[in-house]
């Protein structure tokens, strides 16, 4: 439970040295004329009890252990790959185009892929790390005539990208046509898929997977729960000053 938590003001410690040297040497000074109290007229007794002490002594530890500010650090590493937009003419579909779009899918592990398909029925799929549904709408697409043409709209398929990752890929067999504009910070490929067999391997060279070098650390806070308890130790500590008459 306690595995990993450090202090951020460690050195803050040196504060219950203080008050144990009060304790040793700096006894409590009382006046017995203006404030009388049993303990100074024959063998009444009111010694404090033992938890008395330790609320006190718990009240001021738990106070500084707030004071150092107990933490845990953790580290996030974001997760590598692109954010990948498959922009695909439906006229280009074809069995040998779809396993292709199969095998470039399943080894790209770490990419979050889009689909976008410009077809009479036009098929939207924002990013998503669910490969293997991407893949199979892909395989279920049937090759028609293209009712659209890229442009600056494939911009919304990035609002979650970080910068640097969003590539959009488009496959088509006229891309003069087919693409009228590209957005600004986004890096694309086009393919011919009836020109060129081997496009996955080229894209691979290209479009290296994308890591992320970036380490973010952040921390958890638990002074909380050290005030509460010397708040609590305070309160019980008072409530025995006033009961056993010693305030």
């Amino acid at each position: 439970m306690l595995e990993g938590i450090s202090f951020q003001f460690p050195k803050l410690g040196f504060i219950l040295f203080f008050f144990l040297a009060c304790e040793a040497l700096c006894p409590l000074r009382t006046n017995p004329v203006y404030f009388p109290r049993p303990a100074f007229f024959g063998e009444a007794d009111v010694k404090a009890p033992l938890w008395l002490w330790i609320a006190k002594w718990a009240m001021i530890t738990f106070l500084i252990i707030a004071l150092m500010s107990p933490v845990r650090e953790k580290e996030i590493v974001p997760e590598g790959g692109r954010d990948t937009l498959l922009v695909i003419d439906p006229a280009a579909l074809s069995p040998a185009l779809k396993d292709q779009l199969a095998g470039f899918i399943a080894r790209r592990g770490e990419d979050r892929f889009a689909l976008w398909v410009p077809a009479r029925r036009e098929v939207i799929v924002p990013l998503t790390r669910e490969r293997a549904v991407i893949a199979e709408i892909v395989n279920g697409l049937t090759p028609e005539k293209s009712r659209g043409t890229v442009n600056t709209r494939i911009s919304r398929f990035f609002a979650t990208s970080s910068e640097g990752k969003g590539w959009a890929l488009i496959l088509s067999d006229t891309p003069e046509s087919f693409v009228y504009s590209l957005p600004v910070g986004v890096q694309s490929s086009v393919v011919r898929p009836a020109a060129e067999a081997g496009w996955e391997e080229r894209m691979e060279r290209e479009f290296p997977p994308y890591r992320m070098g970036a380490v973010y650390r952040y921390y958890d806070y638990y002074y909380v729960y050290p005030l509460f308890l010397g708040f609590v130790a305070m309160l019980l500590y008072l409530y025995g000053r006033n009961q056993k008459g010693l305030g």
